[in-house]
């Protein structure tokens, strides 16, 4: 016994002077590098058409937590599709859960509160959904009521004219919102004639508007299981969900034909051809000013930008990186110059909002009045300096780090994975997308984060809208252009 301890004795002797002479030969003054962090393995899934329904099942298994969470997205149900109906399809998405033929909206948020669930329902430019979490051993008991909500919801009067008032009350409140007055202006501006140049949660005229009849009929339209994409993520298998898709909505028969757009639908990109033709019957340019007048303001909110990018673009992660540095998080350029170095505002940032169709690029911020025009200037230079100079290793690293950091975060639970594996059918992603994501990332160069700029940021062609007391703004500004003032509705008052 007394010769093993002393070999052990031996052993640890040796592995410390060798732990020892190591550490000599190490620089303590600097934290040790971090390693890479590895791709993540998003979860295989099941992707396959039913066929007694028609619905386009996504599963994916975890049999490690006793819970299930379902998302519902209907395609062509989201707002692009309003037509001259604005509000249409956030409203009939929102009243799916507020009373069916057998189920008031009371029944409804009691029976899945008995059982300890959540549903919701929305919709958003690309499509309406409906979101339903509930634990694995209640899921028979909750399930008849999503069917029932999906399939005979009813749109009572009384719920659309509740729903109607309370919609009309916060865009009234919004007109006091700096922020909101510009991103609708921003809208406005930079999208003419299409369905993103209108709020999708409709305006107070289109609301008023608005009846029983329209939603029923986008709802018809729009809402039929060959349109549908249903999630199951969680404890449940592959027959027992597609066993609960043929019980609960094989019967519910109607097709919904391929959506004909009413209106004209216009390919955006940031090219300069593409941007002449789609601007050509727009009465607003890049060379002018708009300032929507909120008198009495003492600061000001800006947004500037342009038409940007696709969900399926493949140059999306490139330019989100490039977007992170410029203004995509505390430590972005823009936030640095305009609140650190200048103290000029709480917080500035810009960003790609990415939809099947290209949506906006823009920078935002409140700043004081005396100001506006400086930062309007600052955040020109900011747009000019990254796509004419590359980044720096640090800047690059940097935000390499906080991206694939943040990104574990973005699949922790089971109604966030089941948003993302939607996405990936819904935007058409490869199926690999996320499991490489984290290496695509770490991959890009400083060359590459360049180009991204270069070809999706367009100095020269920024629309610039400001929301603040335009009497004291005003004459500042016009030493940058041509300047054109609106009230609160969007309705010119003076140039």
């Amino acid at each position: 016994m007394n010769y093993y301890r002393i070999l052990i004795l031996i052993f640890i002797l040796f592995m410390t002077k060798t732990v020892l002479s190591q550490d000599e030969k190490l620089d303590r003054s600097k934290p040790p590098a971090p390693k890479p962090p590895k791709d993540i393995q998003f979860p295989d899934y099941v992707d396959t058409t039913l066929a007694k329904s028609g619905i386009n099942l996504l599963l994916i298994e975890n049999h490690k937590v006793p819970s299930v969470s379902i998302r519902l997205v209907f395609k062509d149900a989201g707002s692009y599709f309003d037509g001259d109906n604005y509000g249409v399809s956030s409203f009939t998405a929102e009243l799916l859960t507020k009373g069916t033929k057998t189920r008031s909206a009371l029944q409804i948020a009691d029976e899945i509160d008995f059982y300890g669930g959540s549903i919701s329902s929305g919709s958003d430019w690309d499509g309406s959904y409906i979101s339903l979490s509930i634990l694995k051993k209640h899921l028979d008991k909750v399930i008849d009521v999503l069917a029932d909500v999906v399939i005979n919801p009813v749109f009572a009067e009384e719920e659309l004219n509740r729903t109607k008032d309370q919609r009309i009350s916060s865009i009234i409140q919004n007109k006091d919102d700096a922020g909101a007055l510009s991103d609708k202006m921003f809208n406005k501006v930079i999208f003419g004639s299409s369905p993103y140049a209108h709020p999708s949660e409709g305006t107070e005229e289109s609301i008023k508007n608005i009846t029983r009849a329209d939603i029923v009929d986008f709802y018809q339209k729009h809402y039929c299981p060959n349109k549908l994409i249903l999630a199951f993520v969680g404890d449940i298998t592959r027959d027992e969900a597609s066993s609960i898709i043929d019980e609960h909505f094989s019967n519910w028969k109607e097709k919904c034909f391929e959506t004909e757009l009413t209106f004209q639908i216009e390919t955006f990109s940031t090219d300069e051809k593409s941007t002449k033709n789609l601007r050509k019957n727009i009465q607003y340019n890049s060379k002018t000013i708009y300032i929507v007048d909120k008198p009495g303001a003492v600061q000001s909110n800006f947004r500037i930008g342009h038409v940007g990018i696709e969900r399926n673009n493949p140059d999306f992660i490139a330019v989100s990186v490039m977007n992170t540095i410029l203004g995509g998080y505390f430590g972005s350029r823009i936030n640095l110059n305009l609140r650190e170095k200048h103290g000029f505002t709480y917080g500035a940032r810009s960003g790609f909002t990415a939809r099947i169709h290209p949506g906006d690029f823009s920078v935002d911020a409140d700043v004081r009045n005396e100001v506006t025009d400086t930062s309007v200037r600052l955040v020109k230079e900011e747009l000019n300096r990254i796509v004419n100079e590359e980044v720096t290793n640090d800047e690059l690293q940097t935000v390499k780090n906080y991206l694939t950091g943040i990104f574990p975060l973005q699949l922790e639970t089971p109604n966030a994975v089941a948003t993302r594996v939607i996405n990936l059918k819904q935007y058409g992603l490869p199926k690999n997308y996320y499991s490489t994501y984290i290496s695509n990332v770490n991959k890009l160069t400083k060359k590459d984060i360049l180009e991204a700029a270069k070809k999706y940021i367009k100095p020269d062609n920024l629309y610039v809208v400001i929301s603040g007391n335009a009497k004291t703004i005003k004459d500042k500004l016009t030493k940058m252009g041509d300047v054109e003032i609106y009230d609160v509705d969007g309705k010119r008052i003076s140039n």
